[in-house]
């Protein structure tokens, strides 16, 4: 949505609501600081009302634990500014850190944790005496905000996140049956790529969306394993369709393809668009027996092969998706036992980690932290301590992003947009106001007006700083007060402060979403080397950390071009090689050996083709496979070893059954 309508002028009221509610009470609870009641309900605020009560829980706590530190480290480190500047960065950092590992709604928590003991910590190393009464009062007054937002956007109006989410979930849904019969068709239309770019970066946003479940206003909820179940599924589709896809072409490029091939991909597009549990089963019987009944030991024989397999395999995981999203749309629906089990594995699985990102980010807070510590004790500069706390909030605010600086850069451009704002208000209009009636009506104006382009999601950005530069600047009390150097050398000091950040961010942790696909690419292969050597022992690992990496590969899909594009594809191609490892049986041991050297290689660094020796292995392990009694493991291994020699060696002359390795 680009432009203001009826339901952002709704949220910008209760927002401004909210936000003089706070001010309202911390006046009549005689607070020191209401403007940090106000700040927090225009933070607290989100569209979703179950968003802004999942938020205001996670900044409670986490100011909480913040002010208790700071209640521990300021008094004993009161005469030592130079080891009490590096423990409150260390705390800090160390928070971030923490966060960025988490990877679950609490990492927010973490976050708060951290960057309030800056805001505490620094300006009370003056006044030590005081630092318990200034942690309870940031408490109260961070308690009153958050209050005041989860109650307006939970009364007034309320948007329930499980509304949109069913919404969302079943536009998802037509976009992937789409892109599933399109890679059905004997020639893939050319729109087929972006579909699948569109769908990754979908599917995507259900995590951020099911954040927010457990504390939504709408009766009846679904069940947030069951969102992330699905989740899975659909990020499971984008290797197992496109393996399809490959198929199809590879088949199509050796001739017409054979009649029951043919009438099975039929079926199979007809039931894509009318699934039903009964015509799904029957077509799964079908594929699974053209793959056990293909007698052509030839290349063109294993890709057909591969492919009904794949057909059977995909039918299995469009029907478990549609009942999971029809589960997420009526939450009333009972789930059968295999999609409860499904529901269960995914609740305790692990996720990605990338420890060497987390430490480069806390490190970057440490450094600009610490340096405006170091210029603040150098210079006896008064307001120091405002430029420290910025520089340790603005580099928490956009740790998660893949370069944070361009994101710093805004927050500073508009922090120093609201500084006349804030002058024209706090030494023309604000003089003038006598009463919290008239403050109202002197800041509804430009509030109204900010709220609703926050609401927008490409303004939140821009409003964000500027609403927390401006009521920062103003910081309405109960006794008004406007001195012009204050003013001044507050405003610098929260200049630098940014300016410190990204200073500091560009040093050590600026990395675009090409670099990110590589760092996500390297710990695959750490991890595809792991599963070759380890057999079917580490597949539930792998497999949970795959879909995890997939999702977090999917939202950069769009923000890459030329050759990091095709970085992306490689990744889903080591996606695809890793099912297919997954699907080979512990004794195939020179094919998995060959495999854990390729990929060990490729994390030191030889990013060259896969090595002849490793196409002779795989050649090796499918003349034997054709010995396999059980029709239905000699099914299943050859669709695996199809699937590496394809996905190894796209370009490779076909298998011959007499090709064997001298």
């Amino acid at each position: 949505m680009n432009r203001v309508g009826l339901r952002e002028v709704v949220f910008s009221a209760n927002t401004f609501a909210a936000a003089m509610l706070g001010l309202l009470v911390s006046f009549w609870a005689g607070l020191d600081r209401p403007f940090w009641a106000m700040a927090t309900a225009y933070i607290t605020s989100q569209p979703l009302s179950g968003a802004v009560r999942s938020k205001a829980v996670f900044r409670l706590v986490g100011t909480v634990v913040g002010a208790s530190a700071t209640v521990v480290l300021v008094p004993n480190l009161a005469n030592a500014p130079v080891l009490l500047s590096a423990a409150l960065a260390l705390w800090v950092a160390g928070c971030q850190f923490i966060s960025l590992l988490d990877r679950t709604p609490r990492s927010y928590t973490f976050m708060l944790a951290g960057y309030t003991a800056a805001l505490i910590g620094f300006p009370s190393v003056a006044h030590p005496d005081l630092i318990f009464d200034t942690a309870v009062l940031r408490a109260e007054e961070i308690g009153v905000g958050v209050l005041s937002a989860a109650l307006v956007h939970s009364v007034v109006f309320p948007r329930s996140v499980s509304a949109l989410l069913g919404k969302r979930v079943g536009t998802i849904m037509q976009e992937a049956q789409a892109w599933i019969v399109d890679a059905l068709s004997p020639v893939p239309p050319a729109r087929i790529a972006r579909e699948r770019r569109r769908l990754a970066a979908d599917v995507g946003e259900l995590h951020a969306m099911a954040v927010h479940l457990p504390f939504d206003t709408a009766r009846l909820q679904p069940r947030r394993a069951v969102l992330a179940a699905l989740q899975d599924r659909l990020v499971m589709l984008l290797p197992l369709v496109s393996a399809v896809e490959d198929r199809i072409r590879s088949l199509a490029a050796l001739g017409p393809l054979r009649p029951e091939l043919a009438e099975l991909l039929a079926a199979t597009q007809e039931w894509v668009n009318a699934p039903n549990e009964q015509a799904g089963a029957a077509l799964t019987a079908r594929a699974q027996a053209l793959a056990d009944s293909v007698p052509d030991r030839s290349w063109q024989g294993l890709l057909m092969l591969n492919l009904a397999e794949r057909l059977g395999e995909l039918v299995e995981r469009w029907s478990t998706t549609q009942v999971l999203a029809h589960q997420v749309v009526e939450p009333d629906r009972t789930l059968g036992p295999a999609v409860q089990a499904l529901v269960r594995e995914r609740a305790g699985r692990p996720l990605h980690r990338d420890y060497g990102l987390a430490a480069l980010s806390a490190f970057a807070t440490f450094l600009a932290t610490i340096g405006c510590c170091a210029f603040w004790i150098a210079t006896a500069w008064p307001e120091g301590a405002v430029a420290a706390m910025i520089a340790a909030v603005i580099c928490c605010f956009f740790a998660t992003l893949d370069d944070p600086v361009p994101a710093q850069r805004s927050y500073l451009l508009w922090t120093l947009i609201s500084v006349p704002l804030a002058g024209a208000y706090l030494f023309w209009i604000l003089p003038a106001v006598d009463g919290f009636v008239m403050l109202t009506l002197v800041l509804a104006p430009v509030m109204l007006l900010l709220g609703a382009l926050m609401a927008l999601p490409h303004w939140y950005g821009r409003m964000m700083p500027l609403i927390i530069g401006f009521v920062g600047a103003i910081a309405p009390t109960n006794v008004f007060s406007a001195d012009p150097a204050v003013f001044f050398n507050s405003n610098v000091a929260q200049l630098v402060g940014c300016a410190a950040a990204i200073l500091a961010t560009q040093l050590v942790r600026s990395m675009g979403a090409a670099a990110a696909i590589r760092r996500l690419r390297l710990a695959g292969w750490r991890d595809l080397a792991a599963l070759a050597r380890e057999a079917p022992r580490g597949v539930a690992d792998w497999s949970s950390r795959m879909l995890d990496r997939v999702g977090l590969l999917a939202a950069r899909l769009g923000e890459v071009e030329g050759e990091d594009r095709d970085q992306a594809a490689a990744c889903l191609r080591e996606l695809r090689i890793g099912v297919n490892v997954a699907q080979l049986d512990a004794d195939a041991a020179p094919l998995r050996q060959a495999i854990a050297d390729h990929f060990e290689g490729q994390v030191e660094g030889a990013e060259g083709a896969p090595s002849p020796v490793l196409l002779d292995r795989i050649d090796e392990a499918i003349t034997a496979a054709w010995q396999l009694p059980d029709a239905a493991d000699r099914s299943r291994t050859l669709a695996a070893l199809t699937g590496l020699r394809r996905n190894f060696f796209p370009g490779a002359h076909a298998w011959e059954p007499e090709r064997l390795v001298a």
